[in-house]
C-alpha cells in the first residue's frame, strides 16, 4: 500500500508562501486507475512528484509498503525511483540522437539492470506498446503518439509498481489521445496508476477513482481507500547497490 499521512510541501518566495500540500492525507490501492483532477496551480502536479520521490515533503509521511520515508537517505530516494516507479510525462523526455530502443534502455540505466536484460526488457516494452517494428528508428521520425508510447514503454520496462503520469495526452491530437489513454488503463490492471489532468472528460472515461484537488488539499475523493489487514500492499522491487539497507528496512 502506498499512502500520504498529513503532507505539506510549501514554496517561500520572499514574504509570500504558497502552499503546494497543505496537510494532504490519502492512501492507494495495488492496482486502480487514479486521475487527480485541478486547475493549475492547484498542487496537483507537486503531489505526483511527492508520491514519485521526484520532491520531498517539507513534513508529514510518505508510507510505501507500511514503512515511512521519513528516514529515507537519497540512495533509498534513488531506490524507490528507479526500481519501483515509472514516470509519463507530456513533454515525452525523448533523446533525439539514440534509437527508440535505447532510449527505453536508458531509462534502466541507474536500476542495476545488466545490458542483455536491459535490451530483452526494452524490447518488450515496446512491442507491448506497439512499436516492435520501430525500434530502431530515431525519434524524428516517429509521431507524437508514437513517441509518447515510447515514454510509456521507458516507464513499464523495469515494471514498475506504481505508474505515474502528468497530463500523458496534453500534446496529443483527439484520436491519438485516445489511443494512448486506452493503453494506460489496460497497464492500470497490473499496477497503480495515478494520472494528473485538467481534463474532467478524460478523468470520467478512463479512471476508476477521481480525487478533485483544489488550493494544496484534497477536495473529493470518489473511491477512498479504507486498508484491510493483510491485503492488497506493495512488494517494493529496490536495487541493493544503492543501499544494502534498503530492503531490510521495508522488510522488517
Amino acid at each position: 500500500m502506498l499512502e500520504l499521512k498529513h503532507i505539506k510541501k510549501y514554496y517561500h518566495v520572499g514574504d509570500s508562501t504558497t502552499k503546494a500540500l497543505d496537510d494532504v492525507s490519502v492512501a492507494f490501492r495495488q492496482r486502480e486507475f487514479v486521475a487527480i483532477l485541478g486547475p493549475s496551480g492547484s498542487g496537483k502536479t507537486t503531489m505526483l512528484n511527492g508520491i514519485g520521490g521526484l520532491d520531498v515533503y517539507d513534513s508529514g509521511d510518505l508510507i510505501i509498503k507500511g514503512k515511512s520515508t521519513k528516514d529515507f537517505k537519497a540512495s533509498d530516494w534513488d531506490a524507490y525511483r528507479n526500481n519501483s516507479v515509472g514516470f509519463i510525462f507530456q513533454s515525452y523526455n525523448i533523446i533525439g540522437h539514440l534509437s527508440i530502443l535505447n532510449n527505453v534502455e536508458m531509462g534502466m540505466t541507474l536500476s542495476g539492470v545488466g545490458n542483455a536484460e536491459k535490451k530483452a526488457k526494452a524490447i518488450k516494452a515496446l512491442e507491448r506498446v506497439g512499436l516492435g517494428p520501430h525500434m530502431n528508428k530515431r525519434p524524428n521520425q516517429l509521431s507524437g503518439g508514437q513517441m509518447q508510447r515510447v515514454a510509456i514503454a521507458r516507464a513499464i520496462a523495469n515494471d514498475p509498481e506504481i505508474l505515474l503520469c502528468d497530463e500523458p495526452t496534453g500534446a496529443l491530437d483527439t484520436e491519438t489521445s485516445v489511443q494512448i489513454m486506452d493503453l494506460i488503463k489496460e497497464l492500470s490492471a497490473e499496477r497503480l496508476v495515478i494520472m494528473v489532468t485538467h481534463n474532467p472528460e478524460l478523468a470520467a472515461q478512463y479512471a476508476n477513482r477521481i480525487i478533485n484537488f483544489a488550493d494544496g488539499k484534497i477536495q473529493h475523493d470518489s473511491n477512498p481507500y479504507q486498508e484491510e489487514t493483510g491485503s492488497d500492499h506493495f512488494a517494493l522491487k529496490v536495487d541493493c547497490k544503492f543501499n544494502p539497507n534498503f530492503w531490510t528496512n521495508l522488510s522488517a
